[in-house]
């Protein structure tokens, strides 16, 4: 009887030590997978600290287009930023660059185009020089009408008409484009269609 006992006995420590490692290894186990899942991979991290720095960081892309293009751009733009104005823009580019603007003159719709030749200025802004003017189909000297829209509307503030220079200055530095979004003019061939533009983009 006592052998037996003392073989019982070391079967249940056997079973007793088995079931305490294997109870061990399970632990080990689910706190190995609890802080795997828990913690950020290094590729997780280094992107966590990319798009939460607190830091300006920008990317500089160089852009060229032809005129289709261009005037497709513009158009988008100026038709997403006109909603409730009383003065209707569109800009065409072709042998010169081509400003038409719909108003209302005693009542009557009024369409005004302006032709000029566009230069691009040292800090990437575009400077128009007035050409020539018309209203309807009527020529009319450069500096009423541009006297006429300069007072009458309420013009964005990167839009500068010098009715004595006859010029329009597009202060691209001051365009809000969307998301912070800048960009300045590197380049402008109506001759040759090639149009450069250097857009920066906020990285965060």
């Amino acid at each position: 009887m006592p052998k037996r006992t003392e073989k019982t006995s070391t079967t249940f420590n056997a079973w007793k030590v088995a079931f305490i490692i294997l109870f061990s290894l399970l632990i080990g186990v689910l706190l190995y997978f609890s802080v795997s899942i828990m913690n950020q991979s290094q590729d997780q991290k280094t992107l966590t600290t990319q798009t939460t720095s607190k830091a300006t960081k920008r990317t500089e892309l160089s852009v060229e287009m032809n005129k289709e293009q261009l005037n497709g751009t513009i158009n988008y733009y100026l038709k997403s930023i006109q909603k409730g104005q009383s003065i209707k823009y569109r800009f065409l580019v072709d042998k010169s660059a081509i400003l038409m603007g719909t108003t209302k003159i005693l009542g009557q719709n009024i369409s005004f185009t302006l032709y000029s030749d566009p230069v691009v200025t040292d800090d990437g802004n575009i400077l128009l020089k007035a050409k020539s003017v018309a209203v309807g189909s009527l020529p009319v000297p450069k500096k009423f009408i541009m006297d006429y829209v300069k007072n009458a509307y309420d013009l964005p503030n990167w839009i500068t008409i010098n009715s004595k220079e006859q010029t329009i200055m597009l202060n691209l530095k001051k365009l809000d484009i969307e998301n912070g979004i800048q960009a300045s003019a590197t380049k402008i061939d109506l001759k040759t269609n090639v149009f450069k533009f250097d857009v920066s983009i906020p990285l965060n």
